[in-house]
């Protein structure tokens, strides 16, 4: 009856004394997944203090701010990220929702410009460079902006007829502020 004690006691110290080594750490070398922002916060701070001409950080963080909606601090970082990366698409992005955000509307604008200019395929940045421009009241330049949306969308030409399609997609919204 001893020894069972005895045994069940020496394992039960063991699990105790092994909790701190499997709960703590390093999430990188332990394993486990932190929900911890400001644990997170820090690491990356501690990351590019180490690496400063690593965009990919300073994006990071500039992403966490924008998830805690701290739109001046996020701002900072995600100029911070295209100073180190000029070509950083994703920081240009949300750089230019948090520029409109906050009213900045012709460094937004020049921002989809130069992912337009990257990426002219891309309807969206079309469709977001015309809104852009409808709210600095510029509604002629945004006009060409959504009917070359259109065009990509939805195969329409210039307000001409669209292409054949068998779903009859919906075309954007804009049109009541023109027609």
């Amino acid at each position: 009856m001893l020894k069972k004690l005895l045994t069940f006691t020496a394992a039960a110290l063991v699990a105790v004394a092994m909790l701190p080594n499997l709960y703590s750490g390093d999430p990188a070398v332990t394993g486990t997944i932190v929900k911890d922002r400001e644990r997170y916060y820090h690491r990356l701070k501690d990351m590019r203090a180490k690496d400063p001409q690593n965009a990919e950080l300073s994006y990071q963080i500039a992403n966490l701010y924008y998830s805690l909606q701290m739109e001046d601090e996020a701002i900072k970082e995600y100029r911070r990220t295209l100073r180190v990366k000029p070509d950083h698409s994703h920081a240009k992005w949300f750089l230019t929702r948090l520029l409109v955000s906050k009213g900045y509307f012709e460094e937004a604008f020049w921002l989809v410009r130069d992912l337009i200019s990257s990426n002219s395929e891309n309807p969206e940045l079309y469709a977001r460079a015309g809104e852009i421009l409808m709210k600095m009241d510029q509604r002629e330049v945004a006009k060409e902006y959504f009917n070359r949306y259109d065009e990509l969308k939805f195969g329409e030409k210039n307000g001409a007829d669209p292409m054949p399609s068998y779903s009859k997609p919906n075309r954007g919204t804009w049109r009541e502020y023109f027609y």
